[in-house]
């Protein structure tokens, strides 16, 4: 198989049934694989073909501790709302595992509750991660919130963010950021 994202919890669930498993390096297959027209089809074979002939390029697959230690990177870097990029990790770590969830329901602090629950077949530090980034997202959430609300009560701001506002398209961030960048 080539590597991707999900490729560690398709090795793991392959790997005791297989009497040889290997990974081909993506960036190395694809030099070697660029044609017109591509497929699944065509991928396949063209892999199949690579392998036959002992020229797949393979890439190290780390064990399944050890890739659980290196999730560890997967928490946000800084803060966001709900919705904003930082959320990616719990996205990244859910289809890392292959565990299936609601993309629009994500950021529901009961569905995450609820997907946590019912998680089985995933490893306990995906879920302690999982947790853990979940709380930073709510913390950076709320210091969020907290600054917004005190922006917005600035007298000296607010006459300006409420006409800026009248703007199509431009609600309370981008208002707020004009408005401090815009010094009068």
């Amino acid at each position: 198989m080539e590597a991707t994202l999900f490729t560690g919890w398709i090795y793991d669930s392959l790997k005791p049934l297989a009497q040889e498993l290997k990974v081909a390096h993506p960036a190395m297959l694809k030099a070697i694989t660029a044609a017109k027209k591509k497929n699944d089809q065509v991928d396949a074979r063209t892999i199949a073909d690579l392998l036959r002939c002992n020229l797949l390029p393979e890439c190290y697959m780390a064990p399944s501790a050890i890739r659980d230690l290196r999730r560890g990177d997967a928490l946000p870097q800084s803060g966001g709302a709900p919705g904003d990029a930082d959320e990616e990790p719990h996205r990244r770590l859910l289809m890392e595992t292959g565990t299936p969830y609601n993309k629009e329901r994500l950021h529901g602090r009961a569905y995450f509750s609820e997907l946590l629950g019912g998680l089985r077949e995933v490893p306990r530090s995906v879920v302690e991660l999982l947790q853990l980034s979940r709380g930073q997202l709510e913390f950076f959430a709320t210091i969020q919130r907290r600054l917004l609300k005190g922006l917005c009560q600035n007298p000296d701001l607010s006459e300006r963010v409420a006409r800026l506002q009248t703007i199509p398209g431009v609600g309370e961030i981008m208002a707020l950021s004009w408005a401090l960048e815009v010094a009068r």
